[in-house]
């Protein structure tokens, strides 16, 4: 990452995108990029070319060509770039677009992305048209709702006492808690989500924005905000996930992950596929070898009643001895309420083990979609980092959503909170427009880091993050595989190290 300077700015240059601008070491804005993304909420890969950097003591200019290309690599949307930062500390953000191809989008153009630390709780001023205005305040716990809608302009005061203004011109633009679905920031974008989307771009279609971000008063160095020491690590129980890739976990497999003092094995169960039971069986085998309680996720019918009953009666035949069970929907997003109120027959049956509800999916399902909590014994949903960025820094940025996720789960619900399961890349997308695109296959879950030492990184931050909250139980990554902890032939990625040393 290239360094930049503007005015009292200290600002990161990567790709095209301005990152962690920050006043004397202090972060003030996490990003400032633009973005295609299509009908699914697909990210468009970009391609820049003809870049000039010039970077001066307390100034720079960058201008580039950005073209959006397709999974068959046809370009399709086309950028020209200017940013200007200035010796007083105004940077201005230019972009001119054309549309190549014909596209559906759901969004093409800017994006801010405010950090958390030093942001939540600070007084923000909301512009709006005709000089109307909102005094409000960013959010503490995570917003299940935009906060701020109908943007023309926001002034805010950081944690470092300074205060600063951005200005959006060619779109209307609305804040979004990006903490919702697994970054670490708040997100200001356009165009308003009550705009109907997709919308199709013809070719030669426009689009012209310009955001401009300038410091209002800036902090005395004394003033700046003191990073606050960290708590004691707190102790959570953690667990691994069956591979969906093979059904053999080789003597090796076995010996490494019973190194890993894991506390339960998750197995998928969905009661409407009709060869579930020679898949439980197969995956309780499995357990048994690892000498491992299970943790079952259940995904039901609305009409559950049956299915629960044949269930629970392949575990008496089995003598089954379960450790926790996730009660899901195969058709809703979160734990319909007529299966959590069926809960304390549940209990009857099985008084050993442990009940949740919740999601899994990303932690805006649970937030937007509340429930009464009943006689749960728990809440758990899912983490992953790449619902909006890919690159290496983003996702190691987004690490601390974890600490901020299970504090508004234990905030929202009185529950203890579990996470189950954390993956690198999501595993459906209940976002799609096409239901068809729903569930991903399999090469759109594997991310090719899991091999490499950037999973081992990015799984030490996630449990260093983790040890700092009241986090109970964990579910990371599967067994062997392109999504597990080592290959089929058991040689361990690096991401085992990291587990081990928890």
């Amino acid at each position: 990452m290239q360094s930049l300077k503007s005015g009292p700015f200290e600002i990161g240059y990567q790709n095209g995108f301005l990152r962690q601008i920050k006043h004397q070491g202090v972060e003030v804005l996490r990003m400032m990029y633009f973005a295609l993304r299509d009908h699914n909420w697909g990210t468009f890969a970009q391609l820049i070319t003809n870049e000039v950097i010039d970077s001066q003591e307390d100034s720079f200019s960058v201008s580039y060509t950005c073209t959006n290309i397709d999974e068959a690599q046809r370009p399709i949307f086309e950028w020209n770039v200017r940013i200007h930062g200035d010796n007083d500390g105004t940077i201005t953000f230019e972009i001119q677009g054309e549309t190549l191809q014909a596209v559906r989008r759901n969004r093409a153009g800017f994006c801010i992305l405010h950090p958390i630390q030093g942001t939540a709780e600070q007084p923000v001023t909301i512009f709006h048209e005709e000089n109307a205005k909102t005094e409000t305040y960013f959010p503490r716990y995570i917003a299940a709702q935009d906060p701020f809608l109908d943007i023309r302009a926001m002034q805010w005061q950081a944690g470092n006492g300074g205060e600063y203004r951005l200005d959006f011109e060619g779109d209307i633009f609305q804040t979004e808690d990006q903490r919702n679905w697994g970054d670490a920031s708040y997100k200001t974008f356009c165009t308003p989500l009550s705009r109907p989307f997709p919308v199709q771009l013809k070719p030669g279609d426009k689009v012209w924005q310009r955001v401009t971000l300038r410091p209002i008063s800036i902090p005395a160095a004394s003033s700046l905000q003191k990073s606050e020491e960290k708590s004691s690590r707190k102790k959570f129980q953690l667990g691994v996930a069956a591979s969906v890739e093979t059904e053999r976990l080789s003597e090796k497999a076995v010996v490494l992950l019973k190194s890993l003092n894991l506390g339960h094995y998750r197995i998928d169960l969905a009661l409407l596929d009709p060869n579930w039971i020679t898949k439980f069986s197969n995956h309780c085998e499995k357990a048994a070898l690892l000498n491992l309680p299970l943790e079952i996720a259940l995904f039901l019918a609305d009409a559950f009643e049956v299915q629960l009953a044949d269930f629970m009666g392949v575990c008496e035949q089995n003598g089954l001895k379960i450790k926790h069970l996730l009660l899901f929907s195969a058709q809703q997003l979160v734990t319909p309420q007529p299966l959590i109120d069926y809960i304390p027959s549940l209990k009857q049956q099985l008084p050993n083990t442990k009940i949740g509800v919740g999601t899994d999916y990303n932690f805006t399902e649970l937030n937007r979609n509340r429930f009464d909590v009943g006689e749960a014994d728990f809440v758990s949903f899912s983490f992953d980092p790449q619902e909006h960025a890919f690159d290496d820094l983003s996702l190691l940025e987004n690490t601390e959503t974890v600490q901020y996720s299970v504090a508004s789960a234990e905030n929202l619900y009185g529950k203890p909170v579990h996470l189950s399961f954390i993956a690198l890349r999501k595993r459906s997308n209940p976002y799609a427009t096409n239901p068809a695109d729903f569930v991903l296959p399999l090469e759109k879950q594997i991310d090719s880091r899991q091999k490499n030492n950037f999973a081992k990184e990015w799984t030490a931050k996630v449990l260093t993050h983790l040890s700092q909250t009241n986090v109970v139980s964990v579910t990371m990554f599967r067994t062997v595989g392109e999504l597990g902890i080592m290959n089929e032939s058991a040689e361990a990625y690096p991401v085992l190290e990291a587990l081990m040393q928890r």
